[in-house]
């Protein structure tokens, strides 16, 4: 029986990622650089058929799938599981004017506290788990593009591997990148990384906090 796997993509650039801002669920739009990073994956991903897409209702990520996959968005099934973190009060600030209470997001995951209206790592790690479990049970064997954001991503990819949340940022996806989670029953998390396109850990720390 084939495996079942996710190719997981980060969304392409948008004019808020240019400038370091924070984005959680504030609805912007991908810019010329991310649609063009978005047919660029769809070139890398060329060889790949994908049985079913899954996608963030946020349009950045939505119009990545599309653009990846040439599927009408009306196709693409959106999932709010996979939505992005919410930053609360910090959408749309500089992190770099924040102070080591948001540092920590990047430095050190595990002493995050999220200010009033934004949501826990660990909110984002039990929600992205249970996209993971319902996968496995829904798409067994089949092959799934699966849109998404930064953070959002990484705490799947977090749940998948079973590691601990101070090795949250360990794969780093920057926009249009891709991991790829394949289903393993004896692996820690249940899933294996099989491949990825990411650029490690440090980073995310050079561009929001350096």
């Amino acid at each position: 029986m084939a495996e079942t796997q996710l190719y997981l993509i980060r969304h392409g650039q948008t004019d808020w990622n240019v400038r370091a801002m924070l984005q959680g669920r504030t609805d912007i739009p991908l810019n010329d650089t991310g649609r063009q990073q978005a047919m660029e994956a769809r070139q890398r991903l060329a060889g790949v058929h994908f049985d079913v897409v899954y996608s963030s209702p946020l349009q950045r990520a939505m119009d990545t799938a599309s653009l990846v996959t040439g599927w009408p968005k009306e196709r693409i099934s959106p999932d709010r599981r996979l939505i992005e973190i919410a930053f609360g009060p910090y959408e749309g600030k500089d992190p770099h004017a924040l102070g080591p209470g948001f540092a920590a997001f990047f430095t050190d995951p595990p002493a995050y506290r999220p200010p009033e209206g934004a949501e826990s790592l660990e909110s984002a790690l039990e929600r992205t788990g249970d996209f993971l479990a319902f996968a496995a049970k829904n798409h067994p064997g089949q092959t799934l593009l699966v849109a998404g954001h930064g953070a959002a991503l990484h705490a799947m990819l977090t749940a998948a591997l079973g590691n601990p949340l101070d090795q949250f940022w360990a794969v780093n996806l920057d926009n249009c990148r891709v991991a790829v989670l394949t289903r393993d029953e004896a692996a820690r998390g249940g899933w294996r990384l099989t491949a990825s396109d990411g650029t490690g850990a440090g980073a995310y720390l050079k561009k929001y906090l350096g």
